[in-house]
């Protein structure tokens, strides 16, 4: 597979997953965790916290150090591995916080862990299936019923409101559990540019690198450019704790529009461009029926959308529609 993507897929950036990384060495893992109690939490919070590079690095080789791990062979394997599971060494690439197949694997873990095992027969499986949609479609009923609820944002910040109102119930949750972390920051101001934020976390620990980091944001109300060197934003499309606290030092009003990706809002499926009903139909010429269809729709639907603001918009689009009309044979 590493030989064959950037033969036929030049532009794809192919890196490994880190759940599946750390599922293939949790035995020699565990046995780790025995040994040192304290060890699991440490490499969670390096694998966790956006450091950069070479901030990885120190803090790998200070924790190999720390627990004279230098000869045991999990430690030495995760390591010449790093560039393709850590992200530190990937901030710039967007991935739609798909950082793991794992989340595509939820539904296939969800039956494994509460409704089937390897053991279970053909029937019971079948009915147990059934049980597994039937809870499924039960939990969604309760989310869709909570959702209907008045939310209620956690302080009287503009950007705050906004968010609630913009991003889906899902994805506000993950704005305020972060929002929440981030008044743990401090903020300085730059001597270089006042539009250039210090931000550390309050405890600088000399136990994790982490702490003791000092990330740079800049923050340009005039422009609306709101930016950190651990490129949260750029990698997931969702702003870091950093970025955060800037927000609440700033009081700031409103984000602009271009930070809130339309992926994660509750207007995600308007002018969807990938339908996955696509069944690959084909026309005489080996094209996709449904991927057409999918691309006129996509495209018909942002011309109503202009043209239902006006009356002169209107007339546009709906004398070219009644034009093309009489161009096709009849019967067609």
């Amino acid at each position: 597979m590493a030989k064959a993507i950037p033969n036929f897929f030049p532009r794809t950036l192919h890196k490994f997953c880190r759940w599946h990384i750390m599922n293939k060495h949790k035995d020699p893992l565990k046995k780790l965790y025995k040994l040192f109690p304290d060890l699991k939490d440490q490499l969670t919070a390096i694998l966790n916290h956006p450091l950069m590079p070479s901030e990885f690095e120190d803090a790998w080789k200070a924790l190999i150090e720390k627990y004279n791990l230098h000869d045991i062979n999990v430690m030495i394997n995760l390591w010449a591995e790093r560039k393709l599971w850590i992200s530190a060494y990937w901030k710039e690439v967007f991935c739609a916080r798909m950082t793991s197949t794992q989340r595509s694997e939820s539904m296939n873990f969800v039956l494994k862990r509460g409704f089937v095992t390897e053991r279970d027969n053909l029937h019971i499986f079948a009915k147990q299936v059934n049980n597994c949609v039937q809870a499924r479609h039960e939990a969604e009923n309760a989310e869709a019923n909570a959702s209907t609820g008045t939310r209620k944002t956690v302080t009287r910040y503009g950007f705050e409101a906004q968010v609630m109102d913009k991003y889906t119930r899902a994805v506000y949750s993950v704005f305020r559990e972060r929002q929440y972390h981030s008044t743990a920051f401090r903020i300085k101001t730059s001597q270089d540019n006042p539009n250039n934020y210090l931000v550390h976390h309050y405890n600088q620990s000399k136990e994790f690198a982490w702490s003791r980091h000092e990330f740079r944001v800049l923050a340009d109300e005039a422009e609306g450019r709101y930016e950190c060197e651990c490129k949260l934003w750029e990698h997931t499309g969702l702003f870091c704790h950093h970025v955060i606290a800037v927000f609440e030092h700033l009081r700031l009003d409103e984000i602009p529009s271009k930070y809130i990706l339309q992926r994660y809002t509750k207007d995600a499926m308007t002018n969807p461009d990938f339908n996955r009903r696509d069944y690959r139909t084909t026309t005489e010429d080996g094209t996709s029926i449904e991927y057409r269809r999918t691309i006129l729709y996509s495209e018909a639907v942002k011309i109503i959308n202009k043209g239902c603001s006006s009356e002169a918009k209107f007339q546009i689009p709906n004398s070219i529609i009644c034009l093309q009309r009489c161009q096709f044979p009849p019967g067609q």
